[in-house]
């Protein structure tokens, strides 16, 4: 393979700015990746570059990779989708959709309070005896069901990172009668003719997804049983630690678990969902245009209002940075520069999708780069500022410090 990496696809003119730089993320990131960006319906945008596995093999048209808490939002849109089928009210009390949830202190806990953070359910270690217990949806959504919250529902907000997939997960179970995966291929998929968006049974699809820069790579072939002996080596000492350990609790574990084809098999809908770049651009390209595209409705304008509005400004407890919690989503800005009318969900290393229904403007990136890298979270932002900019509105960090519109970082009660 040539050391040169070429971008592949196509984009109009003007989007030079995200051509641009997609190529400088993958130079700088390593890996491969792709973007797309939907205005007013069309694609505008639609490319990729860099290799997709580690033996050189380039990224190509129908490769997906790993959205990991980008997953939140498509999760999301489906809890719309059933508000939208009349099926699910956003002051409802989960319970009501859930009866074995309404016990020890979440009884009261409504729909908006679980999409916006505020139910106090984040933690996940007292829910997980060995690392595989994350696998049986049926053993974990049990275990939730039977928690304490950490706080008050209501009173503060702490970003479900993990336990936002079971939780959203189980109430579109329950009101659908679907799994997860049946959803979203039944009444996402499908009916948008998407190329490539999976939550959970992505097992089927190994070989359009990427290795990752700094994990294993992943195990397609002849893969053996995943092992539960998680033993502590000697020098571990400190109590919580030999306690982590011993459940399969570290990374190495993790990084074991994750090139697993188990893994990609299970729904995890806080994290495991794979798509496509223009699959995840054009499942929020129909919220951007009011929740219809192609003669597709999947939400009702005003649920699409609904899901867009701040639900609290205050500091996170578990990312401390304000994210202005939606319904399922959060602040979609471009790199310095608020946008409040955009909205969406970002993930790890910076992969995600968001929707902008003033612009009827949508995007999505998805990767291959190193996930845990600090300056890679900033990657979708960047890619943001850059469609901004094929748009003539974001104009550069200096123009935005002395014009704005900057991002609001003071965390306020509400």
């Amino acid at each position: 393979m040539s050391d040169k990496i070429e971008i592949k696809g196509v984009y109009q003119p003007r989007f030079e700015p995200v051509a641009e730089q997609l190529l400088k993320q993958i130079n700088y990131y390593g890996g491969g990746a792709a973007a797309a960006v939907f205005l007013e319906g069309k694609p505008v945008v639609d490319i990729w570059a860099g290799p997709a596995r580690k033996d050189g093999t380039p990224w190509q048209q129908d490769t997906m990779s790993i959205c990991y808490s980008g997953t939140k939002g498509i999760a999301a849109t489906a809890i719309h989708m059933l508000a939208t089928d009349g099926l699910i009210d956003y002051e409802a009390h989960v319970a009501d959709y859930w009866p074995e949830f309404g016990c020890n202190g979440k009884e009261q806990i409504t729909v908006r309070q679980l999409l916006s953070h505020q139910a106090g359910l984040h933690k996940v270690a007292h829910l997980v005896d060995k690392l595989t217990d994350i696998l049986d949806w049926d053993l974990i959504v049990s275990r939730i069901a039977k928690t304490e919250p950490d706080f008050h529902p209501g009173t503060a907000n702490a970003y479900q990172a993990v336990t936002f997939g079971w939780l959203v997960g189980e109430l579109i179970h329950r009101v659908s009668g679907l799994t997860v995966p049946e959803f979203v291929e039944q009444r996402i998929v499908e009916p948008l003719k998407l190329d490539g968006l999976y939550i959970g049974n992505a097992d089927t699809q190994m070989h359009r997804i990427p290795d990752f820069k700094g994990l294993p790579e992943l195990q397609r072939d002849g893969a053996k049983p995943l092992s539960t002996d998680y033993r502590v080596p000697f020098w571990v000492r400190p109590k919580q630690m030999r306690d982590l350990w011993s459940r399969g609790l570290t990374l190495g574990h993790a990084k074991e678990l994750y090139s697993h084809p188990a893994f990609w098999k299970a729904c995890l809908p806080a994290m495991n969902g794979v798509a496509t770049a223009r699959s995840l651009a054009k499942m929020y390209a129909a919220l951007s245009m009011g929740g219809e595209l192609d003669g597709v409705r999947l939400v009702s304008e005003e649920n699409v209002r609904k899901s867009a509005e701040v639900q609290t400004k205050r500091a996170d407890k578990v990312t401390f940075y304000p994210l202005h919690w939606k319904l399922g989503y959060h602040r979609s800005d471009a790199f310095l520069m608020d946008v409040p009318e955009a909205f969406g969900h970002f993930g790890l290393g910076g992969a995600g999708g968001w929707a902008n229904p003033e612009l009827k403007l949508s995007f999505g990136l998805v990767h291959s780069g190193f996930p845990m890298s600090i300056v890679g979270q900033t990657r979708t932002v960047m890619m943001t500022a850059a469609v901004y900019e094929s748009l003539g509105i974001y104009k550069g960090v200096c123009h935005t410090l002395r014009h704005g519109p900057i991002v609001d970082l003071v965390p306020k009660h509400s």
